[in-house]
């Protein structure tokens, strides 16, 4: 009887070995796929919050209705908080399950809109940020809409969905 390993079992463990390896590799790359998505994900979230504070922040009876918010590229952004004139403001999804959300198929609307750019190390991102200001249900208050989203167009990226968040303004 000899001692060692057949050639054939050496195969059938490297063959085992090499699968599990794959199998980790694989791992890897779809968790370091889902931390970018995450990051992005975080900031389309942050933008859309900020720029919702911004908002929120001005009286909706005050004679100054705009303020500014500069990106790390140093662009100034003028953020308007006036319920605009009527086609004025970016449009919304009239139907299905996203009724109610800013439309990005649609062009940018000055002074509504503004593509922020943040700093990081892996290079900077720009992200759409999209803002409507609609009559609320009491003559006092406003309706306003703040959507966000990485402007990104590689890969599974470019099917994320816009963050969008709601509140009312006003004196209640």
């Amino acid at each position: 009887m000899s001692r060692g390993f057949s050639l054939i079992e050496v195969m059938i463990a490297m063959a085992v070995l090499g699968v599990g390896l794959l199998g980790g590799i694989v791992v890897i790359a779809v968790a370091s796929a889902n931390d970018g998505r995450s990051k992005l994900h975080s900031t389309a979230i942050l933008l859309a919050q900020s720029t919702m504070e911004r908002i929120a922040a001005i009286p909706t009876a005050a004679g100054n209705t705009q303020t500014t918010l500069t990106d790390c590229a140093g662009t100034p952004h003028t953020i308007e908080t006036a319920v605009p004139a009527a086609g004025g403001s970016p449009a919304l999804i009239d139907t299905g399950a996203f009724s109610g959300s800013i439309d990005f198929s649609q062009p940018t609307i000055a002074n509504y809109s503004m593509v922020y750019v943040t700093c990081s190390s892996g290079g900077n991102v720009g992200f759409d940020v999209r803002w409507r200001i609609d009559p609320g249900p009491t003559p006092a208050t406003q309706l306003v809409t703040v959507s966000a989203k990485p402007l990104v167009t590689a890969g599974a990226t470019q099917f994320m969905l816009p963050y969008t968040l709601r509140q009312l303004r006003g004196n209640f």
